[in-house]
């Protein structure tokens, strides 16, 4: 029909807080492309603020909540995502066609995939990627998904499958939160891999590039990787601590005291 609203393909979920997030939001590329959607979740846990003339867009749908977390806004921008396929993303990254037209493209190629992950571009020092695709219930040694280059199918998505709210900015521990719901997403029965494709660019730093020397971070280690290496996980801890000794990112024992402290709060907040 002649004049009707093209349907919306994928939805990119964008998560920010306050008056400088959403202003990096307006200041991204955010391309207008046919089928493309951008949700904004806008955290503005202290009052109200008017929406920048830069996303008044038929594209963009700003949904103001005044929660505070990052997995909490992470599931704010899943309640209001409606197209078939969706992908996280965060304030400071810039997309252009090609790259999301990329994500599209991906699924239809990879019709028993509910999770594809993908690849960004950095001026920083480029993060480990294998060279080729890798099923994400066996990841290549040394990979490991960024939040804003996980995409799924929303269908897919179990109703109780949310960001785990203990986890992420903002929360009792301050990074993790992608790594749990990859976890929980695969302990569902979710098929799920990498691609070794760029979609997207970001320049700053990340969550772990900015607590690399924080006990808060080894805390969130220590909680998340029992749970992903049930096995193995007293060696890996020891592993990671020696290698943070030798870095001298941290001592020996300031580590490991820190990840078992990690290890007991995740036990008490039900993760085991």
């Amino acid at each position: 029909m002649k004049g009707k609203k093209p349907e919306t393909l994928l939805d990119v979920m964008i998560c920010t807080l306050g008056h400088d997030g959403i202003r990096r939001v307006a200041a991204g590329s955010h391309p207008r492309i046919e089928g493309v959607r951008y949700i904004v979740a806008w955290q503005l846990p202290d009052g109200d603020e008017e929406t920048p003339e830069e996303l008044r867009r038929d594209d963009f749908m700003v949904a103001k909540t005044q929660t505070r977390g990052l997995s909490r806004n992470r599931n704010v921008a899943l309640s209001h995502a409606t197209a078939p396929l969706l992908l996280i993303s965060d304030d400071d990254v810039d997309y252009t066609e090609e790259g999301l037209g990329r994500v599209i493209d991906a699924f239809d190629a990879n019709p028993d995939c509910d999770i594809l992950t993908f690849r960004y571009v950095s001026a920083k020092a480029p993060k480990y990627y294998p060279d080729g695709s890798c099923d994400l219930s066996h990841p290549a040694k040394g990979y490991y998904p960024t939040s804003f280059e996980i995409a799924m199918r929303r269908e897919s998505l179990p109703p109780e499958l949310r960001f785990d709210e203990n986890f992420g900015i903002g929360a009792t521990f301050p990074s993790g939160e992608e790594d749990l719901f990859l976890h929980d997403a695969l302990s569902h029965g979710l098929r799920g891999r990498f691609l070794p494709t760029d979609i997207c660019r970001h320049d700053g730093d990340t969550t772990a590039d900015r607590l690399r020397r924080s006990p808060s971070l080894i805390e969130a280690k220590g909680a998340i990787v029992p749970l992903l290496y049930p096995g193995s996980w007293p060696l890996r801890m020891l592993l990671l601590a020696t290698r943070s000794a030798r870095s001298g990112d941290m001592p020996l024992t300031t580590y490991l005291k820190a990840w078992l402290r990690g290890r007991r709060k995740a036990r008490r907040l039900g993760r085991r």
